[in-house]
């Protein structure tokens, strides 16, 4: 048997002698005044008092510290492991995810400027429709037609 366990054993024993002398504390008015229900209650709960087992006392022995480093250290080697594998990952994620533009090969012959997307062109001029063009997107200007009266241009 390991000597501390007997000392632990030592003490549980100590406390349970402590426990079993424990008188409960005198009724605060004389019991043989009462009514005889009464006493004969108060009687039962003394002598239950009395013989009342003691529980078992056991004292709780130190945990040795080597083992809460030695705790400590794995969960701190668990914990930076963790923050590398997130870490990398994260970098993973960031390096697949950012789109790397193609290297331009250098000009070799200059051809015509390319025109801008956003400039509106004019297709058609009419005296009753304007067809404009910006981009992939057409728009025809209807007005009202023309009078045969008139060869004047509108607005004149």
């Amino acid at each position: 048997m390991n000597p501390a366990d007997e000392s632990r054993e030592d003490l549980s024993a100590e406390l349970r002698a402590l426990y079993r002398r424990l008188e409960p504390s005198p009724p605060a008015d004389e019991v043989s005044d009462e009514a005889p229900e009464t006493e004969r209650v108060v009687r039962w709960m003394r002598g239950a008092w009395n013989t009342l087992e003691a529980p078992l006392v056991r004292v709780p022995g130190s945990i040795p510290l080597r083992r809460n480093r030695q705790r400590f250290v794995r969960r701190a080697l668990i914990a930076a492991a963790a923050a590398i594998v997130l870490l990398a990952g994260a970098a993973l994620w960031h390096a697949l995810g950012t789109r790397v533009e193609p290297a331009r090969l250098p000009r070799v012959a200059q051809g015509p400027t390319p025109t801008p997307r956003n400039r509106v062109e004019v297709l058609d001029v009419r005296p009753d429709q304007v067809e404009l063009r910006s981009g992939p997107v057409r728009l025809v200007l209807l007005g009202p037609p023309p009078s045969q009266s008139s060869d004047e241009p509108p607005g004149s």
